[in-house]
């Protein structure tokens, strides 16, 4: 069937839809030895290129798609920038031959944890569009006193007072001493931003917010900080899963 470039290149993991736009108006992408236009129409029989190079198109190259999951340390960036010599996690991952990375939701550089790279744009999409009913866990160390027996009420009600978009689902009181504690928070479609700003609304500071859940994927703990593991066929099946609207409601639990 035949679709607008931006999409087919999108679902190949080759490039974001705006990726894609950016290099049509460059002159970058030929379609059949002409300049491609935007929303032009391409299925595999296509001759499409980049640079001059051929890109694959076949249906086979969709089911070759590949995942990782990475345990970023936190104050880490995506990408290198210009004022930090080090590396940022794009690069250290494994290469993706001629596919890309496409980051799932990613976390503020402050923060840290698990981290989801496919190379399926389109899965990445539905991901995204879905992330509102998609549940994390966190584990958060905060500075302050709480009540165990309250402190679940008190940050779903500060969450829903803030108006921020998201809910908590959870809060569990997960060990520490004296000033620093940690919770295990559940959220559905909540950035961390606001998590901070609903503790900070209780009289807390969170101090680090570690993802260690997204959906059905887990981080373990023999996933150290800085390392990288595939994800399985079946854990890709489930993030599909995942992303299509279920029938009985909104909520995605992922477990």
């Amino acid at each position: 069937m035949r679709e607008r470039i931006q999409k087919v290149l999108g679902a190949r993991g080759i490039g974001s839809r705006r990726q894609v736009e950016a290099w049509i108006s460059a002159g970058r992408v030929t379609v059949n030895g002409k300049p491609a236009k935007a929303g032009q129409a391409v299925d595999e029989r296509d001759d499409v290129r980049l640079d001059g190079r051929r890109l694959r198109l076949g249906r086979g190259a969709e089911h070759a798609h590949r995942g990782i999951a990475y345990h970023r340390p936190a104050q880490e960036g995506l990408h290198a920038r210009a004022e930090d010599p080090s590396p940022g996690t794009i690069e250290k991952l494994p290469k993706a031959g001629s596919q890309r990375w496409v980051p799932v939701s990613p976390l503020p550089a402050r923060d840290g944890g698990l981290e989801l790279f496919v190379t399926d744009g389109a899965l990445a999409a539905a991901l995204t569009k879905r992330g509102f009913a998609i549940t994390s866990d966190y584990s958060v160390r905060v500075r302050g006193t709480f009540d165990d027996a309250a402190i679940d009420g008190q940050l779903r009600s500060a969450v829903r007072e803030s108006g921020a978009k998201g809910s908590i689902e959870a809060v569990e009181p997960a060990g520490g001493e004296g000033s620093n504690r940690w919770l295990k928070v559940t959220a559905a479609g909540l950035r961390t931003r606001d998590l901070r700003l609903s503790l900070e609304a209780c009289g807390l500071e969170a101090n680090r917010i570690l993802r260690t859940r997204y959906g059905p994927i887990l981080m373990d703990r023999a996933l150290a900080r800085g390392r990288n593991r595939p994800l399985t066929d079946g854990e890709l099946k489930s993030l599909w899963e995942t992303a299509r609207p279920h029938p009985g409601g909104n909520r995605v639990p992922g477990r």
